[in-house]
């Protein structure tokens, strides 16, 4: 290029080739890391729940219920994988690259083998046309409070003392490999911190943003809220469809309800609403918005089974299995999880028991809150 070219602000065209093609690659780039952050967020969960969708009941052996069980499953296996390295390899630099590995590693398997277990039959449309036109515009105005609360969480940053430490801890693990003994304040080393160390959703959230080729502020300010704000209502759905079995109207307005609770529940810094919106990514947003309502819910199921005309409650091993799923993520969320996930089964249980006359629930109880013997257990040991 000529200095009068240059001082013009020419630019020869095989600069400028080469700048198109920059954009396209850079394009490219964009729309495969959006795909691979759809697999991970949710064809994965949905391919995992297909795996294990054998032990949940035919009634509830829905689309939703099925990534919910595969939602659980999920987190429990990068659960189990991060803790064996955080408690073997933490410091070293290749401590987040094995687990990442071998998280990689059964993530997959399961997800191609629940590829192979898929029901199409689940895919089925919901029936509509039997709604009356108020319950429709109730649902229509549920599902807009929905999609609004998922675009301000996405479009809006809300400046939070916490963001100094959870994202960072994912941020270090993805960029430096070491797993919790780095300072996210200081940068220097530090001793091991059990009391988040054993809280491992920032692995999972390294995780998918290393797996997906994002950066982890990206998946967990972003796209996170995706995931979880929409998982969270159809829990509470799932619970008011037990309440109001025969009522389908009052559904709608039930879930009207839990949304104003949640928009408007920003009364302190600590409530589970102003965590739930402004804390998504944070793991005792997840403890009170994922893991209690699901507890509710099973008992709820459990509750319902004893209202049969036979008197017989269900004590299949299902139930129980994904109380103690759900019992492994609250651990993974917070360790206030594993004593108030407790706490809340125990007074269940005492529900349940007086409803069912069976003292076979007491076994049902003491088995899925194993897992919180276990992690009591680990925080003794670290």
């Amino acid at each position: 290029m000529s200095f009068w070219e240059k001082l013009k602000g020419k630019v020869p065209s095989t600069a400028k080739g080469e700048c198109s093609v920059r954009r396209m690659n850079a394009s490219m780039l964009t729309i495969w890391s959006i795909v691979r952050l759809i697999i991970f967020m949710f064809i994965v969960p949905m391919c995992i729940g297909q795996l294990f969708k054998f032990f949940l009941k035919k009634e509830i052996r829905t689309l939703g219920i099925t990534f919910l069980l595969g939602f659980f499953i999920y987190s429990e296996i990068v659960q189990i994988i991060s803790i064996l390295c955080i408690m073997t390899i933490a410091s070293k630099t290749y401590a987040f690259e094995t687990c990442f590995k071998g998280c990689l590693f059964v993530v997959l398997l399961f997800a191609v083998a629940g590829c192979f277990r898929f029901d199409k039959k689940m895919l089925k449309k919901p029936d509509i046309k039997s709604l009356s036109m108020d319950t429709k515009i109730f649902y229509g105005i549920f599902f807009a409070l929905v999609a609004f609360q998922m675009v301000m969480a996405v479009i809006t940053r809300i400046f939070d003392g916490d963001n100094s430490y959870y994202v960072t801890q994912s941020v270090i693990a993805q960029k430096m490999g070491a797993m919790y003994t780095i300072d996210p304040n200081k940068g220097g080393s530090i001793m091991l911190d059990g009391r988040h160390a054993l809280a491992a959703i920032p692995m999972w959230i390294a995780f998918i943003a290393k797996a997906a080729g994002v950066h982890s502020t990206i998946v967990a300010y972003t796209v996170w809220p995706v995931l979880i704000i929409p998982l969270a209502y159809f829990i509470y759905h799932e619970i008011a469809r037990v309440l109001f079995t025969d009522k389908i109207e009052m559904r709608p307005i039930f879930m009207i309800m839990v949304n104003m609770l949640m928009i408007f529940g920003n009364v302190s810094i600590y409530t589970p609403s102003t965590f739930f919106l402004m804390r998504t990514w944070q793991w005792k947003s997840m403890l009170t918005s994922i893991a209690f309502p699901t507890i509710l819910l099973i008992f709820l199921w459990m509750l319902k089974d004893t209202g049969e005309e036979d008197k017989k409650l269900s004590q299949k091993a299902a139930f129980w299995g994904l109380l103690a799923l759900v019992n492994m993520f609250s651990g993974m969320c917070s360790e206030m999880g594993v004593v108030f996930g407790a706490g809340l089964i125990a007074l269940l249980t005492l529900v349940l028991l007086y409803s069912s006359k069976r003292l076979t629930v007491l076994l049902g109880a003491c088995c899925s809150v194993i897992p919180n013997l276990v992690y009591v257990v680990l925080y003794k040991l670290m």
